[in-house]
């Protein structure tokens, strides 16, 4: 196989296009899309375009795959007047001149010329005249428009060229790229770099630039590459490298090349085959190229193995750091660095991560992080929280789930216990409330005695919620059910707090994280109420980080709290066990580590 980029304008050959395929079939939409993207090209960068893919048969091509991009990028240039003499042709094996009919070459070469209104013998004939009237009209007679894009398609617009070798199926291959509209991917172009023999030069031998892997070595790296692809698709491996959902790698090696590259998101589909095309140009040693990404590789399955950085490096991986970064700091050959100082700077890299400064002001204390201004900050300190308490357990068989963190909902932060109802603003967001909440109620009452105040309090509080609920949908009922509701939230609220400080609602010591999609009354409602959903999720076998889970069994409370209620005492324990956590302990050689570098503290401002 032969494996190389070209610009537009150096296409040169005979191009034919077997029966096993379809005609010419692009229509409006992809054809002004092509033209659209080329035209947007900022100057001087180039714009890859999908591969082409061929086989070289007795001095022609066959194109295998591409025809419908090649013809039509054909059409543009016999429009332009810059192009007298095009370097290609096109032919259909199925469309050739006969019964006085043009064949599909002549057809392409005089286009220009055909009447486009004329009647067409056959639907590729049909879609080629359309074709060409849809570039016409899109290029408006712009002479300006004109210049540009001819210059464009001259020095900037490359396409993969992929000759496939002479024994290859043609109808394989092209069966596997269309029947399911399969595209080749960025790991499939550069796993075709590393194996690519290329071309004879003039003494028979094999060309070094950019080629050059012999027979037993190519064998290797195929191994090799079949068992990283393998590895990758270990999900909780993929969780600890990335954040990316698996589905958008339907081959897992190309995430790994990325990861490589530094892809960045809005690059070119081919970023990452172009920078390896690029060094390979440059370099030889495709062996030494691919034995750096086996180390890599290699380096972050012993991450992934070593119990401590695999929670450590997984948390800061989920919080957005580049795993690259760290592995070029590991592997930093120039500088090298001692595995004890490597783990050294992960925990730096992490304290840094908990110092939170807002508009390049000083650090904000972590009991002044509000819900309202903070969100962010929160919620990576309680992700760090969840990290932290299973890691210090050092049970081996008990990690830190990346992959249900990432997978599992969308996780945000929630009120341990909510004051208001104020948010709610329909009826069946008010019915979904009065329902949650009647359910807690029924389980506080029955801790009273029936003759007690308290039981006979609420008991009238759940009569006047089935009140609410029986006439809440009564489009005829006169009343208001936005007052009604109101009262009856505000004594179901009272009813379901402990002497809660409404100081305290947004703070810290009141946010647990929580995957409750946009269910708003479950949002808002008290703590009990979480409480039961929490047991019902974990019934369910739904995914709820520890501590969140702590939080709702009342784990970091005294024996003596109340069950059904989020009380100061409460939170000030909560508050203890994220310093013991994230301030107060050692590591596994009696260290001392000090996340935060400043204890969290807990008071009623």
């Amino acid at each position: 196989m032969n494996l190389e980029e070209k610009i537009i304008g150096d296409i040169t050959g005979e191009f034919v296009i077997e029966a096993y395929q379809r005609g010419y079939r692009w229509t409006k939409d992809e054809i002004e899309h092509l033209l659209n993207d080329i035209d947007e090209i900022p100057d001087g960068q180039n714009y890859c375009l999908q591969p082409i893919v061929v086989k070289n048969k007795n001095g022609f091509y066959e194109l295998i795959d591409g025809q419908q991009r090649l013809t039509t990028l054909y059409l543009i240039m016999k429009y332009l007047p810059f192009y007298q003499n095009l370097k290609y042709s096109i032919e259909y094996t199925t469309r050739k001149s006969e019964n006085g009919h043009i064949g599909s070459k002549e057809l392409l070469e005089n286009i220009n010329i055909v009447g486009l209104n004329s009647p067409s013998s056959n639907i590729d004939e049909l879609f080629i005249k359309k074709a060409y009237g849809i570039i016409s009209d899109w290029f408006n007679n712009e002479d300006s428009k004109k210049i540009s894009f001819y210059y464009k398609l001259q020095k900037f617009v490359t396409v993969i060229w992929y000759e496939v070798d002479a024994e290859e199926d043609s109808v394989g291959i092209f069966t596997r790229l269309n029947i399911g509209k399969i595209s080749l991917t960025n790991a499939e172009l550069v796993k075709a770099l590393f194996l690519s023999k290329g071309k004879k030069n003039d003494h028979g031998v094999y060309a070094g630039n950019p080629y050059g892997i012999d027979d037993k070595k190519q064998h290797e790296i195929a191994l090799q590459w079949d068992a990283m692809e393998k590895g990758l698709h270990n999900n909780k491996f993929w969780a600890f490298i990335t954040n990316e959902k698996k589905e958008s790698y339907p081959i897992r090696m190309e995430l790994f090349f990325d990861i490589m590259e530094k892809k960045p998101t809005d690059e070119c589909s081919f970023f990452t085959f172009n920078r390896f095309y690029d060094k390979f140009k440059i370099s030889t040693n495709k062996t030494e190229a691919w034995e750096t990404i086996v180390r890599y590789y290699q380096q972050l399955w012993e991450w992934y193995k070593d119990f401590n950085l695999y929670h450590q490096i997984g948390y800061l991986v989920a919080i957005g750091y580049s795993i690259k970064d760290l592995l070029d700091i590991a592997m930093n050959e120039d500088n090298p660095i001692k595995k004890s100082d490597f783990r050294n700077e992960i925990i730096e890299k992490i304290r840094q991560s908990v110092i939170f400064a807002q508009n390049n002001e000083e650090q904000i204390d972590y009991v002044d992080l509000s819900y309202e201004h903070h969100s962010d900050y929160i919620h990576r300190l309680l992700l760090l929280f969840n990290v932290e308490t299973i890691r210090q357990k050092g049970d081996e068989d008990n990690r830190f789930p990346f992959e249900r963190y990432k997978n599992e909902g969308t996780w945000s932060l929630e009120h341990i216990h909510a004051q208001n109802s104020e948010s709610l603003n329909t009826n069946r967001e008010w019915k979904d409330w009065l329902v949650l909440h009647k359910r807690s109620l029924i389980g506080l009452m029955n801790t009273y005695e029936e003759d007690s105040p308290k039981y006979q309090s609420i008991s009238t509080i759940i009569s006047q919620i089935d009140s609410v609920i029986s006439h809440i949908d009564d489009k005829n009922y006169k009343g208001s059910i936005r007052d009604e509701f109101s009262a009856i939230a505000s004594a179901v609220v009272d009813t379901l707090s402990d002497g809660n400080d409404k100081t305290q609602l947004h703070s810290l010591s009141n946010m647990a994280l929580l995957t409750v999609g946009e269910n708003a009354a479950l949002n808002n409602s008290t703590f009990d109420v979480k409480r039961i959903k929490v047991l019902d999720m974990d019934r369910n076998g739904d995914y709820i980080p520890a501590c969140t889970k702590n939080v709702f069994m009342k784990y970091y409370s005294s024996s003596d709290t109340k069950l059904h209620f989020w009380s100061e005492e409460d939170r000030k324990s909560y508050i203890e066990a994220m310093n013991n956590v994230l301030y107060r302990h050692k590591d596994v050689n009696e260290n001392e580590i000090k996340l935060i570098k400043e204890e969290i503290h807990y008071d009623n401002k």
